[in-house]
């Protein structure tokens, strides 16, 4: 394939790194744990032909909010292989999906609430999500450690108890799981220790049999020399083997920066290039609203077209009109003029769809296949936008 034959800016996917991605987590599980669930984290990138291409391929739903739950269902889901997490469940969608037996882990008061007072039908397990003691990770892992997490009932004030005995209380001894999932800075190997230590504590001190353990996402995936799927799923499980049974309590894990954020690159062009008293600028099509969705990125994984000699010192921008979208500074390497190229890779994460019509609308989106580079979401226009006045 030409890398340069669509007009910038596009991402393109590469088909073959999220099957190698998902492969390698289903490798380990198969080996480690074989009754176990892969679940693509929605929100990390929504594009739905991601989505109809796990369904195809036999992995899970992962949502966060009643609108995911509806997009999962449109791109092919049915409602017994869709995740549900998150604490804005609406009651209607909450109802829905007991009902239609998805994977459903509580994770709010309202919860809580709805089925004390409605004891819908549930149809498998009820899911309960821990809020997790920040003190058992090294701080260097894990923010919070002042305030806590903001997910799940916890356990050292009762409040986890509390959800528990509402739940027996509505349906007797109904099955129920565990999800642990905590956001990670470092995705290091101590922190799924530590996760799965922790449930194997809370298992032994609230007597539990979990249908499921569901430890969620925020693993390395397709980036060479760190932590591998098999490394994460052995040491998950060699912390759980002495309170749980592999063969009757179902692991859940919940990938998605690891299922397609190194299978996804943006191209960008230079658009101008400037020299000013104190550098030169180079204006791309490209932007950090692209590429870094936190806005803390301070070096990227790229290649560029130019092959001229080197320029000191050149400071890489975005379209916008802000001042702060500097996506790089790079210095001695091949001169930068319009027209040349700068592809940067590993970014599918959460940017593909986080954006929206800010100054320029959504770009569009290429998969590259075996055998074909498909358009799989096309360049939002103005009148595209434009059309969804109301008024």
């Amino acid at each position: 394939m030409n890398n340069y034959q669509f007009k910038t800016p596009y991402f393109l996917i590469h088909e073959n790194l999220i099957a190698e991605n998902i492969a390698g987590f289903r490798k380990a599980l198969d080996e480690l744990w074989p009754d176990s669930i892969i679940a693509y984290s929605v929100k990390t990138n929504s594009l739905p032909w991601i989505l109809k291409w796990m369904n195809e391929h036999g992995v899970y739903a992962e949502v966060v909010s009643d609108e995911e739950y509806q997009l999962a269902l449109l791109s092919g889901y049915a409602t017994n292989k869709i995740v549900f997490n998150g604490p804005i469940k609406t009651n209607e969608y909450l109802k829905k999906a007991f009902k239609g037996g998805s994977i459903v882990n509580i994770d709010s008061q309202n919860e809580i609430d709805f089925i004390k007072s409605e004891k819908p039908l549930i149809n498998g397990a009820v899911g309960v999500r821990v809020n997790i003691d920040p003190s058992i990770f090294d701080s260097n892992d894990i923010g919070y450690q002042e305030d806590g997490f903001r997910f799940g009932y916890c356990p050292e004030n009762g409040e986890l108890k509390k959800a528990l005995e509402t739940i027996f209380q509505a349906y007797g001894n109904i099955s129920i799981g565990l999800h642990l999932h905590v956001n990670s800075v470092t995705r290091s190997l101590n922190v799924y220790k530590s996760i799965a230590t922790y449930a194997a504590r809370i298992i032994k001190e609230y007597n539990i049999e979990p249908s499921y353990i569901d430890i969620g996402g925020g693993f390395f995936g397709g980036v060479p020399g760190k932590t591998t799927p098999h490394e994460y799923i052995e040491a998950i499980k060699n912390r759980l083997d002495s309170c749980v049974d592999i063969s009757k309590t179902k692991l859940i894990i919940e990938p998605g920066s690891a299922a397609v954020g190194s299978a996804i690159d943006l191209h960008t062009s230079v658009i101008d290039v400037k020299d000013t008293a104190r550098g030169r600028i180079v204006t791309t099509d490209g932007s950090r609203i692209y590429i870094d969705p936190l806005w803390l990125k301070k070096k990227y994984l790229y290649s560029v077209s130019s092959t001229r000699g080197e320029h000191h010192r050149q400071v890489v921008c975005g379209y916008t009109c802000m001042d702060h979208d500097r996506i790089m500074v790079i210095e001695d390497e091949p001169e930068l003029l319009v027209n040349d190229h700068i592809v940067y890779r590993r970014v599918g994460n959460y940017t593909v769809t986080f954006g929206g019509p800010f100054i320029r609308p959504y770009p569009p989106v290429y998969c590259e296949m075996q055998d074909e580079v498909k358009l799989v979401r096309k360049q939002m226009s103005v009148e595209d936008y434009y059309r969804m006045e109301t008024v």
